[in-house]
Parts: structure tokens; C-alpha cells; sequence
């Protein structure tokens, strides 16, 4: 179709084309490139919104996986936290068992200063900065806070360790066993000696039963003595307990004395002779001494902690006959 205008002229009576001015002409033209140029636009951006290029498509699924990487990672953050929180927890329950001062929050947290994590170089190459090194801030802290549990765990261990030693190696079980146990004599202090009859102290607890019947230590150390002495106590052994303490063990039987001999280390409840009547003894018997930093000490307190009800009635019933000792 032809976009040529003509009117018509009355004086010749015919059809004349109008001739456009240059201005008409310009303006015609302008609109024409104009509306070209929207209708291209909206190609392209319609090309570019439903058809994107290779390089937009490797842009978005790379952050489509960096989404994904970063999700996870928050994930685990938190379950570092929680376990962190758990440790924290166990650590204050042990600290109070121990009889231990708890860390303060100071301690705890770990203060971690601002972006040195990273040099300013670094940082300057990130795209997502601020959400880089905010997280690198936190997982600086968080192991600092490991670091710092780790150390709080490894001085709680070596404290237990040495606390268990110690305790180990307390006087803290009787030296016969209740089921063998006849009578008991806990009379600590002056009194008269059964075969010299005059007043003599006497610095242990007789624990009478059958010729024979085990003796065991009560506590770990190291036999200092197993052997027959001139001293009225006959076949005796000695433990050095290595904390100030040590036990005597008296008046054993004459042959086969000994299940130790000097130099052993024992444990606690290990059989270190057998019960008999040597020395100045008025019949079979254990003398039995705790001697703490070189001075005998009232055995009561040394020997209740481990039995259990029974045998513990049992003792208080024959330590309430007030038998008399055999030494």
C-alpha cells in the first residue's frame, strides 16, 4: 500500500500528491527509528530474560552452588555451636565434681578481634566481603572457644588423674574380710597389754578371725617391709603409700607368711599374707596401724568407705563389744 497523501484540487479538478516538508519529513523518520529502537529493546530483553547467554548460565548455577554451600555451612555452624554448648555443660558439671572454680564467661567466649583474620588484599578481591569476613570472624571464635574447652578437658583430666591417685592410694578398706571377721577391737590409746599385763599403748585396731585367713592391703603403694621383726609384732609388712601414709600390718602367721615381698607394687584389696599369731600376741589376730606423716593415727576413719550395709552393721556390732586387743 502506498503511503503517498494526495488531495484533491477543485480548479483542475484532479487528485495531487502532497509533498511532505523537510521538517514533516524528519519528524516521520524519527519516529520510525524510535519505535524501531523500542521494538528492539524489548527483542533483546526478551532474549536475554528467556534466553540467557552460556556465560549467564555458568554465573547462575555457580551461585546457585554457592547457595547451597553456604546453607550448609550455617548448618554446621550451628551443630558446632550445640556440641560446643554440650562440652561447656559437661565441663561445669566435672569442675563442680572436682571441686573446681568454673571458667568465667570471659574465658569462655574468647574475644577474637575485628577483620585480621584477613589482610586488606584479600578483602579487597571478595565479592560477598561482608558476608566473608563475618563469617570468617565467627569461625575464628568458635575455634578459639574448641581451643580453650580442649585445655579446660585436659586440665580436668590430669586433675581427675591425680585426684584418683591420691585417693588410690588412701587407707580406705578394712585389712580382713567381714565374712572371716570374728571380733573386732577398736580400742585406740592406753590399755593392758594381754601378755605383759601392765599399761601399754596400743595404736591400732585388732581385727581377730582363723589362722590363715587373707589379709589384703588398703590402699595402692609400695611393700617397704615383709619380714620378722624383734619388735613384738612378729611376720609383719609395711606399706609406703607414697602421700604421707603408711600401714602396718601385724603378727602374721609363721610359715608361708607372705604373699608379698619387699619391693611390690600392690592395689588396693590385693592379698598380701595370711593371719596367725607371731610375736607378742595373745592368740591370732591383725594388728592393724595407719601411720600418717611418720605419727599412728585412730584407724575408725579408714576402713568404713568401701564396705557396704551389711558388712558395715556387722562392723559397728563387733566394734560395740569394745573387744580387748590381743597385743
Amino acid at each position: 500500500m502506498s503511503l503517498t497523501k494526495y488531495q484533491y484540487n477543485e480548479d483542475s479538478c484532479t487528485y495531487e500528491a502532497i509533498e511532505p516538508t523537510l521538517a514533516q519529513r524528519f519528524r516521520r523518520g524519527l519516529m520510525y527509528f524510535l519505535g524501531a529502537t523500542i521494538v528492539a529493546t524489548i527483542g533483546v530483553l526478551a532474549v536475554f530474560k528467556y534466553f540467557p547467554t552460556p556465560k549467564e548460565i555458568a554465573y547462575n548455577a555457580e551461585r546457585h552452588l554457592l547457595n547451597e554451600q553456604w546453607a550448609y555451612l550455617s548448618i554446621e555452624e550451628n551443630n558446632i555451636i550445640s556440641a560446643l554448648q554440650a562440652m561447656q555443660v559437661d565441663d561445669e558439671e566435672l569442675r563442680e565434681i572436682l571441686e573446681l572454680d568454673s571458667l568465667s564467661l570471659q574465658i569462655r567466649n574468647a574475644g577474637i578481634g575485628g577483620s585480621e583474620i584477613l589482610s586488606n588484599e584479600e578483602i579487597k578481591k571478595l565479592i560477598f566481603k561482608n558476608q566473608v569476613v563475618e563469617q570468617y570472624k565467627k569461625i575464628a571464635k568458635l575455634k578459639a572457644q574448641l581451643s580453650i574447652q580442649a585445655l579446660s578437658f585436659d586440665t580436668l583430666t590430669k586433675y581427675a588423674e591425680d585426684r584418683n591417685w591420691n585417693w588410690s592410694h588412701i587407707p580406705a578398706i578394712q585389712p580382713v574380710s567381714h565374712k572371716e571377721l570374728h571380733r573386732l577391737s577398736t580400742v585406740y590409746g592406753m590399755r593392758l597389754n594381754p601378755v605383759l599385763k601392765r599399761y601399754m599403748p596400743h595404736r591400732g585396731f585388732d581385727f581377730m578371725a582363723d589362722r590363715g585367713d587373707s589379709i589384703y592391703a588398703t590402699a595402692d603403694g609400695k611393700i617397704i617391709m615383709a619380714r620378722m621383726t624383734m619388735g613384738g609384732f612378729g611376720n609383719q609388712i609395711m606399706i609406703d603409700h607414697g602421700n604421707g601414709y603408711k600401714t602396718r600390718y601385724g603378727h602374721l602367721q609363721r610359715g608361708n607368711a607372705f604373699a608379698v615381698k619387699e619391693g611390690d607394687e600392690v592395689k588396693r584389696g590385693q592379698l598380701i599374707g595370711f593371719m596367725g599369731s607371731t610375736g607378742r600376741s595373745a592368740g591370732p589376730h591383725l594388728h592393724y596401724e595407719v601411720i600418717k606423716n611418720g605419727k599412728q593415727v585412730n584407724p575408725i576413719g579408714y576402713f568404713q568407705v568401701e564396705l557396704n550395709p551389711e558388712a558395715y552393721e556387722k562392723m559397728l556390732l563387733l566394734a560395740k563389744e569394745n573387744a580387748a586387743p590381743m597385743d
